[in-house]
């Protein structure tokens, strides 16, 4: 194998070497021949220009309009006839895009194009074509001020009989031809690419780009675009080499730098197809040495196999006897050494296979009463477990019960006593106020009739301040009133949140039971020291009515608005509160779902709940609060009255940092007397 790669190696290296050399040749031959035949182009193209320009009729007229004043029938007559034949010449020769004639001041006076008459048109890197065939023509591209494409102009000067610059004579030429040119592959190769780059930055920053008839650069490359023939090739360098091209592939290439129109044209092909034929014939010698190989190692083996034969055998029942197989035997090839070690091993398997029985079957009866054991072990197990989980359910069942009777009993208890009082004080109020009103006007006909009282009654008129006595005293009822109808609310808020002279089950208002459970946490809810107010945003929705147990349903409210109250608290404690902007807030928003179902979402904007926290939260007894803070029987006990009480659905939604978010959906039952 080691001489099999060698041989590859060194077949692969001259390979590519010779095929290296003929590439160099190949590209070099393509690049000369493309800069030939693009000078021979520009060439031909300056032979015309420069014959229109010579052209007696041509030369004569340009002369008179150069010289004449504008609106003279001269001036019409020789623009007249030079725009019909600079039109006729642009028209006929493809290769050029535009002819004009321009003043000194750059000044078109007459063009094949007759909407750029009377414009300025700056020639900033004209090619001045002479009529000396020995001067070289430098032919420039250069970007146009109009269009932004490259443009190659000729420009020859059009003398008068002293040789005085009248004006110039210029043409653009039509670069369509240079891309066919260039981008002919001319049997390269499928990889093969040839092109022309132009550098359009400064001294400072160079921009090398693309070149073609329609613009600078691509619109793969925008920027710029470098390798190490492109940057040789623009210092002005000749050569060839193997690089990495602008695209990141390496490349086989030649470049030349066009020294008459600084351009740098490049001929390349990929790495990978000018070797390809390299690699396959490596690939080939490899393959025959492979094959080779393989033939001698077929032919080692049948004869090894012939030797070793017997100690395979006796390998091979081992691997199987090892692996549990007690039935297995060495054949017994021959009467020597290796026979006798057969028929000995055929002895060994014999014993162990008898001491395995004997171990298989003790072990068998172990198994059986270890599992037995087992299941009597499972089932007491999960006996306790479920006898502890009905513990735990029946224990907070009768803590919620007795709390809910306790609590229903007190708050029917306190609105009841409440109720009398605040109804007397009520019903007193508009009495009281007529009293007064009487009483008032009184005073106003004592103060009509006897308007100079005595002194005894002046000095106690400025004592008691009568006069404002009798503007504030209308406003003091009417404020003794305003707080008996709020006292008179909360009392009713209260007897609709105990539930606790109706029946069980009826059909009741959602909205009504949490707007009596917020006005019972109300005093939670205001500003304390170091901690803002928690503001109330209501989204209700148009409920029906809902059948259902309504004091438990409120005490679910009580519970969720109650912990979010605590969520806030502990959240805004945690941040830290002198910098913290975030207002605290609580939603509740009320939905219809569907004709059987309602849903009631309470969200906070408080920490959240972490994962593992949420997997727990509805366990009984299971709480995250310091001591005497909760027991950690509201939210399961909640659970249970939603899910199990009015099969309705109660899950809780939690992200850490943003809030938590409990949902409530009931089921609408159909409520008939």
């Amino acid at each position: 194998m080691i001489t099999i790669s060698i041989v590859g190696y060194t077949t692969f290296s001259q390979a590519r070497t010779s095929l290296k050399e003929s590439l160099f040749e190949r590209l070099s031959f393509a690049a000369k021949l493309k800069e030939n035949e693009l000078n021979r182009w520009i060439l031909d193209r300056r032979q015309k220009i420069l014959a229109i320009a010579e052209l007696p009729e041509i030369n004569n007229q340009a002369k008179i309009l150069l010289t004449s004043k504008k609106s003279t029938p001269e001036y019409e007559s020789s623009q007249a006839y030079l725009k019909t034949s600079l039109t006729s010449f642009a028209t006929n020769l493809s290769s050029l895009q535009e002819i004009f004639i321009l003043t000194r001041s750059s000044r078109i006076l007459v063009s094949s194009n007759s909407n750029k008459v009377g414009k300025y048109q700056p020639l900033v890197q004209y090619s001045e074509v002479t009529k000396s065939t020995t001067d070289y023509l430098i032919s420039n591209f250069y970007r146009s001020a109009e269009t932004g494409k490259p443009m190659i102009t000729f420009a020859i000067p059009i003398l008068s009989e002293n040789g005085k610059q009248l004006g110039m004579f210029a043409a653009h030429l039509n670069l369509d031809r240079i891309d066919s040119i260039i981008r002919e592959q001319a049997g390269l190769g499928k990889t093969a690419e040839t092109y022309l780059v132009g550098n359009i930055g400064s001294s400072l920053s160079r921009r090398n780009v693309f070149v073609s008839a329609q613009k600078f650069g691509s619109e793969e490359f925008p920027d710029s675009i470098n390798s190490q023939g492109i940057n040789n090739a623009i210092n002005g360098k000749n050569g060839q080499g193997l690089y990495i091209n602008y695209r990141g592939v390496p490349v086989i290439g030649v470049y030349r730098w066009l020294e008459y129109q600084d351009l740098a044209l490049l001929a390349e092909i990929e790495q990978t197809e000018a070797f390809a034929p390299a690699r396959h014939l490596a690939s080939s010698i490899l393959v025959i040495g492979l094959t080779l190989a393989l033939i001698m190692a077929i032919a080692m083996l049948l004869l090894g196999r012939q030797i070793v034969r017997p100690i395979l055998a006796i390998a091979q029942t081992a691997k199987l006897v090892s692996a549990g197989d007690l039935t297995q035997k060495v054949p017994v090839i021959t009467k020597n050494e290796i026979g006798f070690l057969a028929q000995t091993f055929n002895q060994m398997i014999q014993q162990l296979k008898s001491s395995y029985q004997q171990l298989s079957d003790y072990s068998h009866v172990l198994e059986t009463k270890v599992e037995e054991r087992t299941q009597e072990l499972t089932k007491k197990n999960i006996a306790l477990e479920q006898t502890l989980q009905k513990l735990k359910e029946t224990q907070a069942q009768l803590i919620h019960n007795e709390k809910m009777v306790s609590l229903g009993q007190l708050v029917a208890g306190v609105a009841h006593e409440i109720n009398n009082p605040v109804s007397f004080i009520y019903g007193n109020i508009e009495p009281a106020r007529n009293y007064a009103e009487q009483l008032l006007d009184l005073l106003n006909l004592y103060h009509q009739y006897y308007p100079e009282p005595g002194d005894e009654i002046t000095e106690n008129k400025e004592e008691i301040d009568l006069e404002f006595i009798q503007e504030d005293f209308p406003h003091l009822l009417g404020s003794m009133e305003e707080g008996s109808k709020r006292i008179k609310e909360i009392v009713l808020s209260l007897r609709k949140f105990s539930r606790h002279d109706e029946s069980p089950q009826k059909q009741v208002d959602i909205h009504e039971g949490i707007d009596s459970t917020l006005l019972i946490l109300q005093s939670r809810l205001k500003p304390k020291a170091g901690f803002p107010k928690i503001n109330i945003i209501k989204e209700y929705g148009n409920l029906p009515l809902v059948r259902c147990w309504a004091g438990q349903v409120n005490q679910v409210f009580l519970n969720i608005i109650a912990n979010g109250i605590d969520a806030l608290e502990m959240s805004w404690e945690q941040s830290n509160s002198q910098s913290c902007s975030i207002q605290p807030y609580i939603k509740i928003q009320t939905k219809v779902i569907n004709k059987d179902w309602i849903a009631i979402h309470i969200t906070d904007n408080g920490m959240g709940i972490p994962e593992e926290v949420k997997n727990r939260i509805f366990d009984p007894f299971y709480t995250t609060k310091p001591v005497g803070k909760g027991t950690g029987l509201g939210l399961s006990l909640s659970y249970q009255i939603i899910v199990e009480k009015h099969q309705g659905k109660f899950y809780c939604n939690s992200v850490v940092g943003q809030g938590t978010e409990f949902a409530i959906e009931l089921p609408i039952v159909d409520f008939r007397e």
